[in-house]
């Protein structure tokens, strides 16, 4: 294989990594958005909660999210529009756990702990051990119960193996910090406050023209330099 070769394979390579190095569960989803849910694969029959696939039918993407509230609800399939995305949760929820350090719920904001962030962080970059896609049931229901936990949704934590393990990833986090993680606010279309979800929304990802664009720039470089050592 020749040397130029080489070059571009690698060249090539870092690009491909670039472009589909990218989290698996980060979303593109703005205020105004028309978004239905429905309930992720592997759902533990007759739990309320787990995992939920939002599809966002105006940009076209979806992503796995799990919902803020334990006494708020959607309606799966039907069609919401989003008001707010932010660090709170919006007109619903009781308040968070209160861990030191993070605010409790003040008029009808409740702000996200950091503990849920990073939990919810590790889940859609696929950071939690054994969980693999949207998990399974077991795992989608433990994970549901850690967050009402953390957001002082249920006040008697429900236990298990799973439970801890995924509490003692929350308990990790670095207080302060939200790690790109968000709540999505939707009404209904008729303005109806409906149940908050969790998405991941990071601002570091450059998009894939970006990308692209640096790609052809190395390329560029390693071309010019193969001609600086021919002259």
């Amino acid at each position: 294989m020749t040397k130029r070769v080489r070059i571009g394979m690698v060249v090539f390579g870092v690009v491909l990594s670039l472009l589909f190095g990218v989290p698996s569960f980060a979303a593109s989803v703005n205020i105004g958005d028309t978004v239905q849910f429905s309930f992720a694969p592997n759902h533990a029959s007759g739990f309320p909660g787990g995992a939920f696939l939002a599809k966002d039918l105006t940009s076209g993407t979806s992503w796995l999210s799990f919902c803020l509230e334990h006494n708020e609800y959607i309606t799966l399939g039907a069609n919401y529009r989003i008001d707010t995305i932010g660090p709170d949760a919006v007109g619903g929820g009781v308040g968070n756990s209160g861990t030191p350090g993070v605010l409790g719920k003040t008029g009808s904001s409740d702000p996200i702990s950091s503990q849920t962030a990073y939990l919810y962080y590790r889940y859609a970059t696929g950071g939690i051990p054994g969980v693999s896609g949207a998990g399974t049931g077991a795992q989608q229901q433990a994970l549901q119960n850690v967050f009402w936990y953390l957001e002082n949704e249920i006040f008697s934590p429900p236990g298990g193996a799973l439970f801890q393990q995924y509490l003692a990833i929350a308990q990790t986090a670095t207080e302060g910090q939200h790690y790109d993680v968000f709540a999505v606010n939707p009404n209904t279309l008729a303005g109806t406050r409906a149940q908050s979800q969790l998405v991941y929304l990071p601002v570091s990802v450059p998009e894939a023209g970006t990308l692209l664009l640096f790609g052809s720039g190395l390329v560029g470089l390693v071309g010019y330099r193969r001609v600086r050592r021919m002259q």
